[in-house]
């Protein structure tokens, strides 16, 4: 039999050949070529900082800021994130504040890990340096810890506390190193939300995340993905970051990344930043179609260590997926450090007894007030409400997660592989049981789950 070239990563290798070519409604959904305005990155750079959005140009907001023995500061994304963007970004703007006359021993890099479970030392080298830069900047580097170490200073017109941390308050200049991306209720993440959630404490966190719930439909209408206006959870982001432009300069660095290169790159305030990539972001992420799928294949690459930020995959599957109960989600995952949160597995194991619609106004009553959320009791809203949509066990975890485990508490089909060898196997059946009951399916595979599918005619 012969197979479609459909590759899909499962963590960091490619998986194909698993779809066969006797299926003729196929699609890889994709966007289609994007070329960049620049040809050379360290170029595209040096003109971004030299003429940025509505601050100084790089040098002199630098010199007006700096002085011996103060600390510019670095903000970059944590473990949970690709962070290539980090690897190539933060020497070539070390390099340009080195030149400036800063000091390096006065340079800080702290990891804007909100109230995720902060990095080792490993996991630092690994997932957001590199060795090479970790290497020459490990002695640089500052954790968050949303639980200590964080100053309130001001409340937000929402009423969210603004608690920050101290070592970004007390730096004379930061330098956000953003990566602009979709996401599944904020809107847009990157620039304002390395300030909240990722430096905020705890109960910024807490109170901000809960604008998003709606106990019917989960999710409040504009907490969805790619949307930022009337969004409250992405609004109250911004108004924390304008009120910390007030305290300390900022110089934020963003940029869009596209089949692993940086292929957008835009410099200055932080604010101006974030409304700037919306326009390449909606050209970089969003795919019109007619119809929806019967059946998805998503992969979250490297991203997939936990259960937890796998859900990017889901998310984006549920976006193309026919909303009638009949369609599947296969998702490749490895999730090798589990479920990667304690609040999404308590309000899950809480739940697991109760038909979808229950669950979903339980869950958001119980653990997604102001008073009791947790980073990670989103998910389970999310996942509910995906599931009024894709029934029970017709959303097809491969990873090397427990099977019985995702069935009755997560309410998906396990498939569990002990290696990427044995996932094409895994693929291949996946899809002769589909056909058993769909023998002429559309199938769609998405190996970017930052895309916005939307469906023109979607089956309800």
């Amino acid at each position: 039999m012969s197979y479609y070239k459909t590759p899909l990563k499962y963590g960091d290798t490619t998986v194909d050949e698993f779809i066969p070519r006797d299926i003729k409604d196929v699609h890889i959904v994709r966007i289609g070529d994007y070329e960049p305005d620049f040809s050379n990155l360290e170029k595209k750079l040096n003109e971004v900082l030299d003429s940025p959005l509505g601050t100084p140009p790089f040098e002199q907001l630098v010199q007006e800021s700096y002085g011996p023995g103060k600390r510019v500061l670095f903000m970059v994304d944590d473990k949970t994130r690709p962070n290539l963007h980090t690897k190539v970004l933060l020497p070539l703007v070390a390099g340009r504040l080195l030149k400036a006359g800063v000091e390096k021993k006065d340079i800080g890099i702290i990891i804007s890990s909100g109230s995720h479970v902060p990095a080792s030392p490993k996991e630092v080298e690994q997932r957001i340096l590199g060795p090479e830069l970790y290497a020459e900047w490990k002695d640089h580097v500052l954790a968050h810890d949303c639980d200590s170490g964080n100053t309130n200073v001001g409340t937000t017109s929402r009423g969210t506390p603004i608690l920050i941390d101290q070592q970004a308050l007390d730096s004379c200049l930061l330098i956000p190193l953003s990566d602009s991306e979709y996401h599944y209720f904020a809107g847009q993440a990157g620039t304002v939300k390395l300030f909240c959630p990722g430096v905020a404490g705890r109960e910024t966190i807490r109170v901000n995340h809960p604008r998003m719930f709606d106990l019917e439909k989960g999710f409040v209408e504009g907490c969805r993905l790619g949307n930022c206006e009337g969004n409250p959870v992405i609004q109250d982001m911004i108004e924390i970051a304008e009120l910390m432009k007030k305290r300390i300069p900022i110089f934020c660095v963003d940029c869009i990344v596209h089949h692993d290169e940086i292929v957008y790159l835009q410099a200055g305030d932080i604010v101006e930043c974030h409304k700037a990539a919306s326009a390449p972001l909606r050209a970089l992420r969003v795919v019109e179609v007619d119809e929806p799928a019967d059946l998805v294949f998503v992969s979250v690459g490297e991203l997939g260590v936990n259960l937890y930020q796998a859900g990017k995959g889901i998310h984006a599957a549920w976006n193309a997926i026919r909303h009638d109960r009949k369609g599947w989600i296969v998702l490749l995952s490895p999730c090798e450090d589990g479920i990667g949160s304690a609040g999404y597995e308590e309000a899950m194991r809480a739940a697991k007894d109760m038909e979808v619609q229950d669950a979903l106004r339980f869950v958001i009553q119980t653990y997604c007030s102001e008073k009791t959320f947790k980073i990670g009791n989103q998910k389970p809203p999310d996942l509910f409400r995906i599931l009024l949509d894709v029934a029970e066990g017709n959303i097809k975890v491969i990873s090397g997660l427990d099977p019985e485990e995702l069935r009755s508490i997560y309410r998906m089909e396990g498939c569990s592989v002990n290696g990427p060898e044995q996932v094409r196997e895994q693929l291949r059946e996946i899809v002769a049981r589909f056909l058993t009951e769909t023998p002429t399916p559309r199938i769609y595979v998405l190996d970017d789950p930052g895309l916005l599918v939307n469906v023109r005619n979607q089956i309800h």
